[in-house]
């Protein structure tokens, strides 16, 4: 081999070895600043891993979370029956039972008649209390509460609201309304279990405060059984 040929082997060499060096240094300059992936990690855009998966059963139950951020909670409670006020009052209403009732003495003048009891408001205007016994059976109350009560107070045609509790008491009654001339007048009917006699509550008033005087001494009833 001739001296030509010899040099320019040797130069095609160095071009060669000079082309690696290249290469091999802009490939540690790619390579350089990037983290290896860590074993589990989430390549954006692909599925996520199955170790990321919630457990079964962990999901929040449909209603368990309010999506306004607030907690929910149980309805709020009925506001308990305050003590009684006044003076304690008890009717016999039949062999084992017998109502009891509360009334200030303050407010209130308390009469007994034959069949009936009276609680009369001692402040100005004309305001009471009665309780009776009515012969209006449990089948015919809705029929014959409006015509007690438009007999009772002579007033305008009653109306009937049907089965409530008596301004809040333990007492369950069927409630009917009119006026006349101002005042108003409301009763309950309260059925006695076994018998055609129902025991009426019947109030009057003309203005709020003897209205509300009258209440307080409805609420206050409770009925006893005697052993």
């Amino acid at each position: 081999m001739n001296n030509i040929s010899k040099n320019l082997l040797l130069a095609l060499s160095v071009v060669c070895v000079i082309a690696l060096i290249v290469f091999c240094i802009q490939l540690i300059v790619l390579n350089r600043g990037v983290e290896p992936k860590e074993q589990g990690s989430v390549v954006a855009g692909g599925p996520p891993q199955q170790g990321n998966e919630e457990p079964d059963g962990n999901e929040p139950a449909d209603g368990d979370a309010n999506t306004d951020g607030a907690i929910d909670t149980p309805d709020e409670q009925q506001t308990p029956r305050q003590p009684p006020q006044g003076t304690r009052r008890t009717i016999m209403v039949s062999d084992n039972s017998r109502l009891v009732i509360y009334a200030q003495e303050e407010l209130f003048d308390y009469d007994i008649g034959d069949i009936d009891w009276w609680f009369t408001y001692k402040g100005e205007g004309n305001a009471a209390l009665g309780i009776s016994f009515e012969f209006i059976t449990f089948q015919g109350m809705a029929a014959h509460a409006e015509s007690f009560l438009n007999s009772y107070a002579g007033g305008e045609e009653a109306i009937f609201s049907g089965e409530e509790a008596i301004r809040g008491s333990s007492l369950r009654g069927y409630h009917v309304t009119t006026q006349r001339g101002g005042e108003t007048f409301e009763a309950w009917l309260y059925p006695m279990i076994g018998s055609d006699i129902s025991l009426a509550f019947v109030i009057n008033y003309s203005n709020d405060q003897q209205r509300d005087a009258l209440y307080e001494v409805l609420s206050s009833m409770d009925m006893e059984i005697i052993e």
